[in-house]
């Protein structure tokens, strides 16, 4: 007899439905733990065909709880919206608490029920924070045939900023004029990759950004064909690295993303720096709402 999972998906930073990132969470229960092999996680996350979805082995909600965080074609150690949804729904769940820890491959991470309803949640992200060298990839803007030199801070043939914000786990920020220019952005036919990321290889991801006279950043994310509604793992990778250029203190960045997409996504970095320059530490904020629930059948 096939085994039945249940599984919620939500729209993660944001409280509107049908808008934010989707994310779909399967709850193994604690008898069918070790049953589900990584093929199976990786074939039920294609099915789903999110950019994310969370494998949450159920348990003690005293102690951590594992999620695994699968891609349509790849594990992560880390990602913000899944971190962010899984804690949401978890904190939903279980009224009157206030902080739950989640287990994930880059660590353990608490999230904290924050605003004056509890509708969104906060986490402090897991950082192996590291700037590598700039990267010149003119083949990353060959591949945008609707911008020009002018649009981009550091011209067509201008290397970008590389960073990671855990091994495995790493960004392109790619900084635009306006926002008409990152509007014209379009996917890639054609997967990132960056050399000489040594113990850091793993995920590329190109993220785009513009900063409004109102301080706000707006942001585009391109995985070659896959645009994401909402990243908070490169959001975070973004807001510890414009954290950094301005300093010792608190940072809070608000960032702007989906709007292209028609699925307008609010996300919040807090990042502390301290007086030698270096990260102390970086928190992701955001909210949530439960769109669809069902069962998934495992043969």
């Amino acid at each position: 007899m096939a085994a039945r999972l249940n599984f919620t998906t939500l729209d993660v930073f944001t409280s509107q439905h049908f808008a934010g990132n989707p994310l779909a969470i399967v709850c193994i229960p604690q008898d069918f733990q070790g049953e589900l092999s990584q093929t199976q996680k990786q074939t039920i996350a294609r099915e789903f065909n999110l950019s994310e979805t969370v494998f949450l082995h159920e348990g003690d909600i005293n102690e951590p709880i594992a999620i695994d965080i699968f891609t349509t074609d790849e594990e992560l150690p880390f990602a913000g919206h899944p971190t962010v949804g899984s804690g949401w729904y978890l904190l939903s769940k279980n009224p009157g608490r206030d902080r739950i820890t989640l287990k994930t491959k880059a660590g353990e991470i608490p999230v904290f029920s924050v605003g004056s309803t509890g509708d969104q949640v906060r986490l402090r992200v897991p950082t192996n924070f590291k700037t590598h060298p700039p990267h010149a990839h003119p083949r990353a803007k060959v591949l945008q045939p609707q911008l020009v030199s002018a649009d981009y801070a550091n011209g067509l043939e201008g290397a970008e900023v590389v960073v990671s914000i855990v091994k495995g786990m790493t960004f392109l920020l790619v900084q635009l004029n306006s926002e008409d220019a990152l509007s014209r952005l379009q996917p890639s036919p054609e997967r990132l990759t960056v050399p000489g990321l040594g113990e850091w290889d793993g995920f590329v991801g190109l993220y785009a950004f513009y900063e409004r006279e109102d301080g706000v950043i707006r942001t585009r994310m391109f995985d070659g064909t896959l645009e994401d509604p909402a990243t908070g793992s490169a959001a975070s990778t973004l807001g510890g690295w414009l954290a950094k250029k301005r300093g010792p203190g608190t940072h809070k960045i608000e960032i702007l993303q989906g709007v292209e997409m028609g699925r307008r996504s609010e996300i919040v970095v807090v990042v502390d720096i301290g007086q030698d320059g270096e990260i102390l530490s970086i928190e992701l904020s955001g909210s949530a709402v439960e769109v669809m629930e069902g069962t998934v059948r495992i043969p």
